[in-house]
């Protein structure tokens, strides 16, 4: 009697899901049969699809979720390299401006051991731009667009970040133009930073081809050498002192053997230059 009563509960639980699978079978065949006919969509695959279609689109979305997750993350780590780039500039510089003020302190305590006054300088600048360069292989003069109206006059030293460009020779209400430093007529007092030697920058027609200038009148028994570096000297008082003009290049004898020359090589190009400093007025005082 167990045996018969076993059977009969197997038999009442396979049946519904033999019959449920047949189903399930005969309308997969009436599907394809109907799609095949009529070249449409069954009702069933439609059915179908809008049964899985949510589920598609919650995928899709969550697809696009981690995809824009990633590129925040990509972002971030490449604004976050650019940041600690920026600081380490701003770190390079700060150090180099504490470099200054130390090497600053150190001469005026020098000056003081030695009883010399401290220098101290005061000067107006008018910012400008080029406009305008003369025609030929080396631009010898630019045409810049402030004039006697923003205070510029003749002769007032023109700059850059780098050092000195040239001097302004010709002014307008409203544009001036600026001799480089390289064109022969150019000249002014200079100094060799590191023996303190004074000289005479000047321009010269050979020389202007190759972008350089001259230090001429160096004593015999000069100390300068290739690589130092020279600047105004502010002897006739046209120029203020101190401003950067260049490195030397190569010291050589002038003819006569009684003294000694050398080439400068300027700091500033003045071909590549768009933005300059113009020096209005300056006063060098001692304390």
């Amino acid at each position: 009697m167990k045996g018969r009563f076993v059977l009969r509960r197997r038999h009442k639980v396979g049946s519904p899901l033999l019959i449920g699978a047949a189903v399930v079978i005969l309308l997969c065949i009436l599907s394809a049969v109907y799609s095949g006919i009529s070249g449409n969509s069954s009702p069933i695959t439609r059915a179908a699809g809008a049964v899985v279609r949510p589920f598609q689109q919650f995928g899709t979305g969550v697809g696009h979720f981690f995809s824009k997750g990633l590129d925040y993350f990509t972002e971030f780590d490449a604004l976050k390299a650019e940041n600690e780039q920026l600081k380490q500039q701003i770190s390079d510089n700060a150090q180099l401006v504490r470099d200054a003020q130390i090497a600053l302190e150190e001469n005026n305590q020098l000056r003081s051991q030695l009883g010399q006054p401290e220098n101290t300088r005061t000067t107006t600048t008018v910012s400008a731009e080029v406009i305008a360069r003369s025609p030929g292989d080396w631009a010898d003069t630019l045409t810049l667009d402030k004039g006697s109206s923003s205070g510029v006059n003749k002769d007032d030293l023109v700059t850059t970040v780098d050092g000195m460009l040239g001097f302004v020779s010709e002014v307008t209400d409203n544009t001036c133009e600026v001799t480089s430093i390289t064109d022969p007529k150019m000249q002014c007092g200079a100094l060799v930073t590191r023996t303190r030697e004074t000289a005479i920058a000047e321009g010269d027609y050979n020389l202007m081809t190759r972008g350089a200038l001259r230090l001429s009148y160096l004593r015999e028994d000069s100390k300068v050498v290739v690589g130092d570096t020279v600047e105004t000297s502010g002897r006739g008082g046209v120029f203020p002192k101190g401003i950067l003009i260049g490195t030397v290049e190569s010291v050589q004898p002038e003819e006569s053997g009684l003294s000694y020359y050398a080439v400068i090589k300027p700091f500033v190009s003045v071909d590549s230059v768009s933005s300059v400093s113009i020096i209005t007025e300056y006063t060098d005082t001692a304390e």
